[in-house]
């Protein structure tokens, strides 16, 4: 082979290796492109599937556990009506419009109350009752009352006679959560179809089709903002709206959109359609009401309209739907020309997909709109009351329950406050000018005797006052509020105690011992009028509320004793024994004091005075229930006697005003003073309720004021606004009127002068079988003339 020949071979032959080897580590460059790229892919889809996991378990916990923090709505009076008892039709009218009803000549829609001089009719709204009073129907409910001679004669549900009827109870507050999100959880069943088919219609059509996102959509709302040069449409579905507002953050980003769409199909593989529309429904930012946010259809329609989500009509919910798309922007009180606008597009979608009549779209679409005229929501200004049912509701539920969507009932009553704030208002303008005072105060507690619950509350003299809470925080001397725990330890002991037992008063002198045990500083009480009447009978010293005589009967009693009967009245805390504590020189809140009396209105059954009735779920579970003691701390003769002692306080003592201040209404109750005429009291009660009242100064300045001056004056004014119930108190079998002899305090024959008839516990008494004096004979002027 020649030379060239060989050099042709050997070119070629270095081709083919060059070539080869080119193959090789192209293909072996390949080969860890694919390794590299699988391990890649098997990392990206195994940091995905993590993710997804990760994503899916964030879904389930907010999803399936407590998917928001719900405001707990505080709900005043659940009031039922009973065949039979005292009504006023006009006092059941006046709290109707309190609670947002109508009045009407004929009603028909729910909301509205028609009245004539002895008939009411409601149509009630539908309202979820506390499951105590699950015989009654959640749903809406025309109710009729008639009345006759003052009382109730028929009561009708839906044209069936029944014998009671429940009221639908004010809505006091909403105790918004520290995020600041309002809302009312409604269940999809409870929304009008007509407002479902229209937010589906204008937010996502295909919802019940798609499997949470959609491509279409994307792309659909892509090319018309890119033809709009500006964003004009969205392409997510109603889920990733859902995903967005319950998850995520409102920041555009490449991962967010990642995020969305991931838990989007997510959501939609977990749950089903029904359960994320309802959610969606309660989810969904409204509107701003201030500082909170409205979330959800059942808030907004009660934020724009005062409306329950049952009675929007088309027009509403158009402009409902409408706000979804930008509550700021569509804002019908700030921007009322861009809301109908927006409102009158959804209506003309509406007609076009056949979802309401032509009669119904040109009424619609002509109509105003018909928001509230103020933004603001309607605040029941009651926050001394509100102050308590936080402080009992703390007592009940943790934090986190609160935030559950409770609703919580209480025993508050609208027309009971109103009194009470009015009566403070007129009375102390009156009281500072009549007796040239300023800065006067006030705090009143009103407490239904039967169940215990408090009606109402005022603890500053100014109405709606936010601050101090004198009814439940101010802790002042009850001066003689105090006598009737020391006189009922001693009829408790009806053995050696009787209303006409004489106790001493004369001048005393009492000497308290240091704490080391030396001889301490000396105490002399003195009457309030300054006089000494030697002796007095038993009833005398508390009806006209003598100092000595009581201080002589604890001393005799012992400060243990009373200091027992004291705390089986229902005071907590501990009580410092020495003599001054029997004229009251111990402090308490008016709610403390108001709880000692209680079981003496109560005929000796010691309940404790509450705000909250019941707490039930966003469901109607019951959560906590007052349920009653029926403990009986008094025994049933010992508290008769102290009510008609109590009573012959009223008639003729301390309190004896109340004749003419209130005529034809017997109530029992009992005043009391601090030193210097610091403090003025008075306790009283007809037959359902029983009234506390303190009036004084912060400064602890003198009011110169006694109770019978000052706070009489404020129960007589109340009830007598309220309508007063003459007490009615029967006399128990062991109890007799019985005669004493008014010198010895012995029980006599009838036929003995110099007597007084008391009421006393028979198995205590023994009559002696003789008399000091007889009685002499009254003869008849014809005997007188022509007898012997």
């Amino acid at each position: 082979m020649s030379a060239k020949q060989q050099n042709k071979a050997s070119v070629k032959s270095n081709s083919k290796k060059v070539t080869t080897d080119a193959t090789i580590k192209s293909k072996t460059w390949l080969r860890k492109v694919v390794i590299v790229s699988a391990k890649l892919a098997f990392a990206l889809a195994s940091a995905l599937a993590l993710f997804t996991l990760y994503l899916d378990a964030k879904v389930q916990k907010t999803f399936e556990g407590q998917r928001w923090q719900v405001p707990a709505q505080i709900f005043g009076q659940v009031e039922r009506l009973t065949l039979g008892e005292p009504v006023k039709l006009g006092q059941i009218a006046n709290a109707l419009r309190l609670n947002g009803y109508q009045k009407v000549t004929k009603v028909d829609a729910p909301g509205q109350f028609a009245q004539s001089a002895n008939r009411l009719i409601i149509y009630r709204r539908a309202f979820a009752f506390p499951q105590s009073s699950n015989a009654y129907s959640t749903d809406t409910a025309e109710l009729t009352i008639n009345s006759k001679n003052g009382k109730i004669s028929q009561l009708f549900s839906n044209n069936i006679p029944v014998n009671s009827l429940l009221l639908e109870p004010v809505l006091l507050a909403r105790l918004v959560p520290n995020n600041k999100e309002d809302r009312v959880l409604v269940a999809l069943q409870n929304i009008p179809t007509l407002l479902l088919d229209t937010l589906l219609l204008i937010e996502d059509r295909n919802f019940y089709h798609h499997q949470g996102i959609s491509p279409l959509g994307i792309l659909r709302a892509l090319y018309s903002n890119i033809v709009a040069g500006r964003t004009v449409q969205g392409g997510s579905t109603l889920t990733q709206q859902l995903v967005k507002n319950m998850f995520l953050t409102r920041e555009r980003t490449i991962t967010r959109k990642v995020k969305e769409a991931l838990m989007a199909l997510i959501i939609e593989v977990r749950y089903s359609k029904d359960q994320l529309l309802e959610a969606y429904i309660n989810e969904v930012y409204l509107g701003q009401h201030y500082a909170n946010g409205i979330y959800g259809f059942g808030l907004a329609s009660k934020f724009y309209f005062g409306k329950t989500i049952s009675q929007l009509n088309s027009a509403d919910i158009a402009l409902l739907v409408a706000q979804v798309k930008g509550p700021s922007y569509y804002d019908p009180w700030r921007h009322p020309a861009r809301a109908t606008d927006r409102r009158d597009l959804v209506l003309r979608l509406m007609f076009e997909q056949n979802l309401i009549s032509v009669a119904e779209f040109k009424q619609a679409v002509n109509s105003p709109l018909s928001i509230r005229k103020n933004r603001r929501f309607t605040r029941q200004a009651y926050p001394a009351y509100l102050q308590l049912v936080k402080q009992e509701l703390n007592q009940h539920l943790t934090p986190y329950q609160q935030k559950m969507g409770i609703r919580v009932f209480t025993g508050f009553s609208h027309r009971t406050q109103q009194t009470l704030e009015q009566t403070v208002t007129e009375q102390l303008t009156q009281l500072e000018q009549k007796y040239q005072q300023q800065a006067l105060q006030a705090a009143m507690v009103v407490t239904d005797i039967a169940s215990a619950e408090i009606r109402a509350l005022v603890g500053d003299k100014q109405s709606g006052y936010a601050g101090f809470n004198r009814a439940t925080k101010a802790q002042r001397p009850v001066g003689s509020l105090i006598k009737p725990a020391i006189y009922l330890a001693a009829l408790e002991r009806f053995e050696q105690f009787n209303f006409a037992t004489l106790l001493a008063d004369q001048p005393i002198t009492l000497t308290i011992d240091a704490e080391d045990g030396s001889q301490g500083e000396t105490w002399q009480p003195k009457n309030y009028d300054g006089k000494y009447r030697q002796q007095v009978p038993l009833i005398d010293g508390l009806v006209n509320s003598l100092n000595i005589p009581t201080v002589n009967l604890g001393m005799a009693l012992g400060l243990e004793n009373v200091a027992n009967a004291i705390h089986l009245l229902g005071y907590d805390n501990d009580v410092v024994m020495r003599p001054s504590m029997l004229l009251g020189a111990m402090n308490m809140s008016p709610l403390q004091i108001n709880q000692m009396y209680l079981p003496i209105a109560n005929q000796g059954f010691a309940e404790q005075a509450h705000a909250i009735s019941s707490i039930s779920s966003s469901k109607g579970e019951i959560l906590w229930q007052y349920v009653p003691s029926n403990a009986q701390v008094i025994s049933t003769d010992a508290v008769y006697l102290m009510d008609y002692a109590l009573s012959q306080v009223a008639k003729s003592g301390t309190a004896k005003s109340l004749n003419w201040r209130m005529k034809g209404v017997n109530v029992a109750g009992k005043t009391g003073t601090s030193n210097d005429l610091r403090d003025s009291w008075f306790i009283g009660y007809d037959n359902r309720l029983l009234i506390t009242t303190w009036l004084g100064k912060d400064n602890n300045e003198p009011t110169g004021l006694t109770g019978s001056s000052g706070a009489l004056l404020l129960f007589a004014d109340f009830l007598n606004k309220n309508g007063g119930v003459s007490k009615v108190r029967n006399k128990p079998d062991a109890v007799a009127i019985t005669t004493f002899d008014q010198k010895t305090g012995h029980a006599v024959p009838e036929k003995c002068s110099n007597t007084q008839a008391y009421p006393a516990i028979s198995r205590g008494i023994v009559t002696l079988d003789h008399c000091a004096q007889k009685k002499k004979e009254k003869r008849s002027w014809f005997d007188r003339l022509f007898g012997d």
